[in-house]
């Protein structure tokens, strides 16, 4: 998914993305729809994916969806000194259809730099599913 950044001012050189305070463990239900923010810098537009190795030649995507693109200001770290900058907090959603897209997943955002950011961020069951109420019934 391609998100287009604008910036009332930003720095006038080209730079990787940075990601700023973002979830890292994201409770989501089977079959519900699920939210997560991300705040995130970038002199350009970005690329963003949610995705995981699931063997030595596999990823797994899960589909994005942006729901909410807010611009934020935000304090860059530049060498021993803080820099404002003006930078975006994005929410996105997503669904998950099955037990088996639980786990340990890669954000990865990406512009027309390199390196990518990186971010580890476990999507985890939370709420109360049929399975759950079944058990706490039988106890």
């Amino acid at each position: 998914m391609i998100l287009e950044l604008f910036y009332s001012y930003s720095f006038l050189v080209a730079a990787p993305p940075v990601l700023l305070d973002g979830d890292r463990k994201v409770a989501a239900r089977l079959g519900h729809v699920t939210t997560f923010s991300q705040k995130i810098y970038s002199v350009s537009p970005v690329n963003v994916t949610l995705g995981r190795q699931t063997s030595l030649s596999m990823i797994s995507r899960i589909n994005l969806t942006t729901t909410d693109v807010k611009q934020t200001r935000m304090a860059l770290k530049v060498f021993d000194s803080f820099v404002e900058a003006v930078g975006v907090t994005v929410v996105l959603s997503f669904n998950i259809s099955s037990q088996e897209e639980f786990g340990e997943y890669q954000f990865l955002v990406t512009n027309n730099v390199m390196p990518a950011a990186r971010r580890a961020i476990e999507i985890v069951p939370g709420g109360i599913t049929l399975y759950t109420y079944i058990a706490f019934m039988l106890d």
